[in-house]
């Protein structure tokens, strides 16, 4: 069994460098949004790459902080549908509506993105 007094879990709340590694999945998470702007798409952001980063990171922290336990809940319901206490399926409707997609742009992939005929 682990020593948790010395070594607590890396996520554990009462963790010292819990801010640490928030910070870092922040600054991780918005240097990917901006890669995503910046190089991917290639769109002419202020202040280039950095700048993107910023605003990124300014905006996740903004909703973030608004609209994190709505955005849970939603989750949580999605895993698990349920009205009250009364489940009403026990489908996780994020998997079946990710799988729906990704099998429909495969079969788009395959018949080479053509468009529909009015």
């Amino acid at each position: 069994m682990a020593n948790y007094i010395l070594f607590p879990p890396l996520g554990a709340p009462s963790a010292p460098w819990t801010t640490l590694v928030d910070i870092v999945f922040f600054v991780g998470a918005s240097a990917i949004v901006a890669w995503y702007y910046y190089y991917y798409l290639k769109k002419d952001l202020l202040g280039g790459f950095w700048g993107a980063v910023l605003v990124s990171a300014v905006g996740a922290l903004i909703v973030f902080a608004l609209l994190q336990s709505f955005i849970r809940d939603i989750i949580m319901w999605l895993m698990s549908p349920k009205i009250g206490s009364t489940q009403l399926s026990n489908v996780n409707l994020i998997a079946i509506f990710i799988g729906g997609f990704l099998a429909l742009y495969i079969m788009n992939r395959i018949n080479h993105n053509k468009e529909r005929r009015g």
